[in-house]
C-alpha cells in the first residue's frame, strides 16, 4: 500500500509566505514551491525530486499536477507525464507530456491544451512550446472562443504564434463550422487580449440598390492610452472608391472628442455615368482652454445635398433636411456668463444662398438676483448677432432684455411672482433700408402657483407610501400691441405678437415609495396628468373663440415595464384634435419589447404610426421588426425586419431594410473575440 507524503521545500535564507504569481515569474528564488504525492524521493546530491500518483507541485497561484513528476532543485527543470495541467487564476496549460524549466520560465507541451479566461480563448495543439514570459507557439494546432469538446467555430493553423496582451498570428488558417471546414486563409492575426491593439479590422461585404455591390475593409491604429484612429476603404459597384478617416482623442481639461472625413469618387448614380464627388468633414469636441474658458464643437459639413440620401441607414439621417454646425466659447463667473457662437446651416432642400448664418452670436446674461436687501430681483439677458447670408438680407441685430421681478406668499398657501421685461432690439449694417432701426417692447407677466398634497401610509400594492400632489397655476401675460413692420426681419425675435391672455393648468401627481432592504427607498411617479389652456382677452377675439387649443399632458408609470406617455392639443372650436403624440412601451427588461407610437400635427399635414417589436423568449433566436407608416398618403415610409441568432460564442444576424427609395440586405456573422466576419448590406460609411 502506497504512503501518501507531503513535503513542504522553501529555499529561502528568511521565511516566506506563499503569494500570488504569474507564469513570468515561475521559478522565483522568492517563492516557496509544495509538493504533494503518493510516492516521493529525493536525491540530495543532484538536487533531483522524483514523485508519482497524484503528484500536486504548487508555486504561489501556480499549480501543476500529473501523474509522475521529476523536478531538478538545481536547474529547474520539470518533467511531468500522464493527464499533466499547469493551472493558474487567468490561465490553463493541460497535455499528455509536460517538460518545463522553472528557472527561465520555458518548456513544451505534447498534445496540449491552452485556456486563457479572458477573452474566453481555446488553443489546442500538437505541441504548445513557451518560448518567453509572453510567447506561445503552437505547431498543427487549433485554436476558438468556443467552449465544448467539438466548438461552434474554429480556427484550425499549421502554426500559431500567440502573445499574451498582444496577437495570435496563424499560417495556413482553415475556418470550421464545427467539424466541417468552410474556407481557408494563407495568414490571419486577431488579439489575444481585451487591451486595444492596431491592425486591420473585418472586411464587409454587401449590397444595396443605390450602392450596388459593396466592400468595405478598415485599418485600426492606436496612437497612445489617449489616441486612436480608424482608416476606411469602400468600394461600391454603383457608385464608386471611398476613403475613410476617424480620430479619437481624451486630453486634459476634460478635452475629449472626434474627428471624421470621408471622401467618394463617384462614378455612376442611378445607373448614369458622371465624373463627380461625394465628401464630409465631422468635427465633435467638448472641453475646457486655460483660464476655464469651455469649448465645444459639433461641425459637419458635406459638398452635396444628396450625401445622406446616399449613405444614410436609418430615419433621421437619410431624409435629413438640414446639416447645421456650432462652434462656441463659453465662460462663467458665478451668477454671470458670457458665450460667443458660429452657427452655419446648409439647407438640404432648397438653394441655401439665402439661408442665414450667425457668424458670430454673442450673448451675455446675468442671472435672476436679489437687488440688495429688497424684495426685487432682477436679470439680464443681451444677445448680438451678424446675421450674413450670399443672397438677400444680411446686418447686424443686438437685443439688452433687463427684467425686474419678486415674489412673495398669499396667505402663506400661494405663491405670487410678478415680472417686468423690456426687450430692445437695436439694428445696423445692414444691406436694404428700413424706416426704422431699434424698437422696444414691454411684457407683464404675473405667475400665481400652489400645491396641495396627502400622503397615505398604508396604501394597497407594493409600496409603502404614496403621495398625492395637486399644482394649480394661473399665469397672465400682457404685451401691448406695437407697430414693427418697419422693422428687418431675421427670424421670430423681430416679431412679438401682442398678447393679453390668462393661462392656467392643472397638474396632478402620483408618486409612490418602495422601501427595500438595507437599501435606500426609490421613488416612481405613477401618474402625471397636466391640463393646460389660455383665454385670450384681446379685443380682435371679441366676435370669435377666445379659448386657444387644450392641451392635455399624461404620463402612466404604473409597472417597472409598462408606460404610457401622451401629448395632446384640442381645437375646443371644431372640436378636432391639432396634435396628438402618443406612446406605449411594454419592456420586461430581459429583451422583450414593444413599443408603439403615433404623430398628428393638423397644420403641418403630418400623420403616421411607428411601431417596434424585440422578441428574446425564442432564444438563443432573437426578432426585431420595426414600421413606419404614413396615413396621410397610405404609404410604407420603412420597414426593418432582424432575425439574430446568438451563440455563446458566435452569432449571426440577418437585416432586411425597404424604404421608399432603397432596399437592402445584410447578413453578419460575428465570432467572440474576432468580431464581425462579412455581411451583405451597407455599413454606415465613414461612420457618419
Amino acid at each position: 500500500m502506497l504512503l501518501r507524503f507531503f513535503l513542504l521545500l522553501i529555499f529561502l535564507t528568511t521565511p516566506c509566505l506563499a503569494t500570488a504569481v504569474e507564469w513570468r515569474d515561475i521559478g522565483s528564488a522568492e517563492l516557496p514551491v509544495e509538493l504533494e504525492a503518493d510516492q516521493l524521493s529525493y536525491q540530495k546530491e543532484s538536487g533531483l525530486f522524483q514523485a508519482s500518483g497524484d503528484v500536486e507541485m504548487v508555486q504561489g497561484d501556480l499549480e501543476i499536477r500529473s501523474q509522475s513528476l521529476q523536478w531538478n532543485q538545481n536547474s529547474g527543470e520539470v518533467d511531468a507525464v500522464g493527464e499533466v495541467e499547469l493551472l493558474s487564476p487567468d490561465k490553463e496549460l493541460s497535455g499528455s507530456r509536460v517538460r518545463f524549466n522553472l528557472q527561465e520560465g520555458t518548456g513544451i507541451i505534447n498534445n496540449g491544451r491552452f485556456y486563457l479566461r479572458e477573452p474566453n480563448l481555446y488553443v489546442r495543439g500538437e505541441t504548445i512550446q513557451r518560448l518567453g514570459k509572453l510567447d506561445y507557439r503552437i505547431t498543427r494546432g487549433t485554436f476558438t472562443t468556443c467552449n465544448g469538446e467539438v466548438p461552434a467555430w474554429k480556427f484550425g493553423a499549421s502554426r500559431l504564434d500567440v502573445t499574451i496582451d498582444g496577437y495570435a498570428r496563424a499560417r495556413n488558417a482553415v475556418f470550421y463550422l464545427h467539424d466541417i471546414p468552410a474556407f481557408y486563409l494563407p495568414y490571419m492575426i486577431y488579439p489575444a487580449t481585451n487591451k486595444r491593439k492596431s491592425g486591420l479590422l473585418m472586411p464587409r461585404a454587401g449590397y444595396s440598390d443605390k450602392r450596388g455591390y459593396q466592400y468595405s475593409g478598415a485599418y485600426y491604429q492606436v496612437l497612445g492610452v489617449n489616441q486612436d484612429a480608424t482608416l476606411y476603404f469602400d468600394y461600391l459597384s454603383e457608385m464608386g472608391l471611398g476613403k475613410g478617416l476617424e480620430y479619437r482623442y481624451v486630453f486634459g481639461q476634460g478635452n475629449a472628442g472626434e474627428a471624421r472625413a470621408y471622401h467618394l469618387d463617384v462614378d455612376k448614380i442611378d445607373g448614369e455615368t458622371v465624373d463627380e464627388e461625394r465628401y464630409a468633414l465631422e468635427w465633435q469636441h467638448d472641453g475646457f482652454l486655460p483660464g476655464g474658458v469651455r469649448m465645444v464643437a459639433d461641425g459637419l459639413y458635406i459638398n452635396d445635398d444628396e450625401y445622406f440620401s446616399d449613405f444614410g441607414e436609418v430615419a433621421g439621417e437619410y431624409n435629413r433636411t438640414e446639416v447645421k454646425s456650432i462652434f462656441s466659447l463659453s465662460k462663467n463667473w458665478g451668477k454671470y456668463s458670457l458665450i460667443g457662437r458660429l452657427e452655419y446651416i446648409k439647407d438640404l432642400e432648397s438653394d441655401d444662398d439665402t439661408t442665414l448664418q450667425k457668424l458670430p452670436s454673442i450673448s451675455f446674461d446675468a442671472s435672476r438676483q436679489r437687488i440688495g436687501k429688497s424684495v426685487f430681483y432682477y436679470a439680464l439677458n443681451t444677445d448680438y448677432t451678424n446675421f450674413w447670408s450670399q443672397e438677400g438680407l444680411k446686418g447686424n441685430r443686438l437685443i439688452v432684455r433687463p427684467t425686474l421681478s419678486t415674489n412673495f406668499q398669499l396667505w402663506d398657501v400661494i405663491n405670487l411672482a410678478p415680472e417686468v421685461t423690456y426687450r430692445e432690439r437695436y439694428y445696423w449694417g445692414l444691406n436694404e433700408d428700413y424706416d426704422s432701426e431699434h424698437q422696444g417692447i414691454a411684457a407683464f407677466t404675473t405667475r400665481a402657483t400652489t400645491q396641495l398634497q396627502k400622503v397615505y401610509h398604508q396604501p394597497h400594492g407594493q409600496f409603502e407610501k404614496l403621495r398625492h400632489s395637486i399644482e394649480p397655476e394661473l399665469v397672465y401675460t400682457y404685451i401691448p400691441e406695437v407697430k414693427q413692420s418697419d422693422l428687418p426681419y431675421f427670424d421670430d425675435l423681430d416679431r412679438i405678437d401682442n398678447a393679453n391672455l390668462v393661462a392656467y393648468a392643472l397638474t396632478q401627481r402620483l408618486t409612490a415609495r418602495f422601501d427595500h432592504v438595507d437599501e435606500d427607498p426609490t421613488y416612481r411617479e405613477l401618474v402625471y396628468l397636466r391640463v393646460s389652456q389660455a383665454y385670450d382677452l384681446t379685443d380682435e377675439f371679441r366676435h370669435q373663440q377666445r379659448f386657444q387649443d387644450l392641451r392635455i399632458q399624461t404620463s402612466l408609470l404604473p409597472t417597472e415595464w409598462l408606460s404610457l406617455l401622451s401629448d395632446t392639443s384640442l381645437d375646443v372650436d371644431t372640436g378636432n384634435w391639432s396634435k396628438v403624440t402618443a406612446v406605449g412601451k411594454v419592456n420586461d427588461k430581459q429583451g422583450n419589447s414593444v413599443k408603439l407610437l403615433y404623430n398628428y400635427e393638423s397644420e403641418d399635414d403630418v400623420d403616421y404610426v411607428e411601431g417596434e417589436l424585440s422578441v428574446a423568449f425564442l432564444k438563443p433566436l432573437y426578432l426585431d421588426y420595426q414600421q413606419r407608416y404614413d396615413l396621410t398618403t397610405d404609404k410604407q415610409l420603412e420597414q426593418v425586419i432582424g432575425i439574430e441568432y446568438r451563440h455563446q460564442c458566435w452569432g449571426a444576424k440577418l437585416t432586411y431594410r425597404d424604404r421608399k427609395d432603397d432596399n437592402s440586405i445584410m447578413l453578419t456573422f460575428t465570432m467572440r473575440g474576432i468580431g464581425s466576419v462579412g455581411g451583405i448590406g451597407s455599413s454606415g460609411l465613414g461612420g457618419f
